[in-house]
């Protein structure tokens, strides 16, 4: 029985896959929208006859919201960062919950999916070119990996597929992002916030942690990159800060440090390693420097013009994710966890 499940449920989400989402039309119509604050552009939106659908965040500030026009059959993504709009494209029906095309078998593979729950449950924005692969295989992995990421389900990849991998990248990235108020902790103690100061000048910063119970424990520096350990002894917090360019890069919860503690720790602490320094090398050379410094290449993705390898160093607990393009390291980022960063 679970069998015939199964075969229903992947032919039903094949059969929606396969009928080819027909774009809305152009959003040039919606552009004096850009720059407008939110609660703004909502207000225009629905002026012109547009409905909200859904709406999706990710862990590097932005929001998406998807908005549905009956009378046109439209669908658009509108994409807001810091409160204002940055852009309104074209999404496709099925983002917005709608399908055109063979009416009958599409309708009715719908109907069927819809039922056992085999609808895509990703937008176009999820993907890195914000649109929906052609491929239907490939977009049912991406699905697959992407609802795996956002409900934190292990990282199954049994098909060994780039899309998986990057659907579930998309996932962990939009739970995140809906998490951002948790502090990964349970219980009752109250804790401090401290995530708001992220890109805060670091002079003022400082004052900020201090108002809010921390003290600076300790510091140390890597290259231009300097830290600092903060702790509060009421809520057991222990902060490490990294400092970039005079502003703070990155606040996290470290848990524990030697220092952070009433009574002093004996727990080791291996402080991070620089890695922004790699940038614009060749593939191989930062492949190279980070091996040296004590990283290890936990996973890799991509096609022939653009690779990632996510590099894991155990000591620090730094997890790196390194996109090289046309064989020059174009960008690196320190992402948190993985699910090889183990």
């Amino acid at each position: 029985m679970m069998k015939s499940k199964a075969t229903i449920l992947s032919a039903a989400a094949l059969a929606v896959f396969a009928a080819t989402p027909v774009l809305a039309e152009k959003a040039n119509q919606l552009v004096d929208i850009n720059g407008l604050h939110g609660r703004d552009a909502e207000s225009q939106l629905q002026s012109r006859g547009f409905a909200h659908v859904s709406t999706h965040k990710n862990n590097m500030g932005y929001v998406y919201s998807y908005w549905w026009n009956g009378k046109d059959d439209n669908c658009v993504n509108v994409e807001v960062y810091n409160g204002r709009v940055e852009s309104i494209t074209d999404a496709t029906d099925q983002d917005c919950g709608h399908h055109k095309g063979s009416a009958g078998a599409v309708a009715g593979a719908a109907v069927g999916a819809a039922l056992l729950g085999a609808l895509l449950s990703h937008k176009s924005h999820h993907h890195d070119d914000d649109t929906h692969s052609q491929n239907a295989q490939e977009e049912a992995q991406f699905d697959r990996g992407y609802t795996d990421g956002l409900h934190n389900a292990s990282y199954h990849n049994y098909d060994r597929s780039d899309a998986y991998s990057n659907g579930y990248t998309a996932g962990v990235s939009e739970r995140e992002a809906n998490l951002s108020h948790h502090h990964g902790r349970g219980g009752y103690s109250q804790v401090a916030q401290f995530a708001d100061l992220k890109d805060a000048r670091a002079a003022g910063g400082m004052e900020e942690m201090e108002r809010r119970g921390f003290r600076q424990v300790d510091n140390f520096t890597s290259g231009n990159t300097r830290y600092s350990i903060q702790y509060r002894p009421e809520s057991s917090q222990c902060v490490q800060i990294t400092i970039a360019d005079g502003h703070f890069y990155d606040l996290r919860d470290i848990g524990r440090h030697p220092k952070c503690s009433s009574g002093g720790s004996s727990a080791s602490y291996t402080p991070p390693a620089q890695f922004n320094d790699v940038l614009g090398r060749s593939g191989e050379k930062a492949r190279d420097i980070l091996n040296g410094r004590g990283f290890a290449r936990v996973a890799r993705f991509g096609d022939d013009n653009t690779r990632y390898a996510i590099m894991w160093r155990a000591q620090s607990k730094q997890c790196l994710q390194l996109m090289i393009v046309d064989g020059r390291a174009a960008d690196i980022r320190d992402i948190g966890q993985h699910p090889n960063c183990t």
